[in-house]
């Protein structure tokens, strides 16, 4: 069990240009959930905009992961390249931090709280970085994180960020059995954006601080859960290190269906 003062001196140096003063292993730590956060001031974000009323489960960062609410990926990497690992979790400055290392050594993590249809949204931060990661928030159907196979093919990618070592260009995709759709935008991700993803039984739409920027007429069926990535492709665009940080994620329900 890592407690509240355990710091990983090590890592501090690694970002200190990211201007973190404290961060805390943050794998397996139980705590009672803290209330969603009301949103900033002048945030731009999908619920804002769309009046999406209050959310059925939020996870603010500002303490301890709750292994009830998460699941650790713990295994092989994206298709068998490095390996994901609770260690690269990080929690400080009320956010989370996936880090990942030259050697592929990466993180990821689901979130266990699922739901056909609805609204998830996210804000996150990029750093510069090795072309070689991918950081990804998607939608992939329940208990199918850390490399178990979606038995269905069903995935949304709300934001996949690939080959872009200056985070500079959002991916969006989606995986139906009608086929495989995708969407790209062009923003600074290395400033603060809020990515957000609305699932119909009729459609799927996409949204980068509120504006909408993908729409679909097919959509997923599965029960889905949100996950947060960053995965590493070894030979493609350039290597290094990289760094995603999540400052909030929300869901909400819709009429048809319900957090689990």
């Amino acid at each position: 069990m890592i407690t509240r003062s355990h710091v990983r001196v090590a890592v501090l140096s690694m970002v200190a240009a990211l201007t973190v003063s404290t961060l805390s292993a943050a794998q397996g730590e139980v705590v009672s959930a803290a209330p969603c956060a009301p949103a900033a001031t002048g945030e731009a974000s999908a619920a804002q905009a769309l009046n999406w009323g209050a959310p059925s489960w939020c996870a603010e960062f500002d303490d301890y992961l709750d292994e009830s609410d998460w699941m650790f990926y713990d295994s092989a990497g994206h298709a068998g390249n490095g390996r994901r690992s609770p260690q690269q979790l990080y929690l400080g400055n009320g956010a989370l931090y996936l880090y990942g290392r030259e050697d592929g050594t990466t993180a990821g993590l689901a979130a266990r709280h699922d739901q056909a249809y609805g609204r998830w949204e996210t804000r996150i931060r990029l750093y510069p970085g090795a072309g070689s990661y991918h950081p990804v928030a998607l939608l992939w159907p329940k208990e199918g994180g850390g490399n178990v196979q979606s038995s269905t093919g069903e995935e949304i990618d709300f934001l996949e960020v690939i080959d872009d070592p200056e985070r500079q260009r959002p991916n969006f995709f989606l995986h139906t059995p009608q086929g495989q759709e995708q969407a790209h935008a062009n923003i600074d991700m290395t400033t603060w954006h809020t990515y957000a993803v609305e699932v119909t039984p009729d459609s799927v739409v996409g949204y980068i601080d509120g504006q909408e920027w993908f729409r679909s007429g097919n959509a997923t069926s599965s029960s889905m859960s949100v996950c947060l990535q960053l995965d590493w492709f070894p030979g493609q665009s350039s290597a290094g290190e990289a760094w995603m940080e999540v400052d909030w994620l929300r869901i909400y329900p819709s009429s048809t269906g319900t957090a689990g």
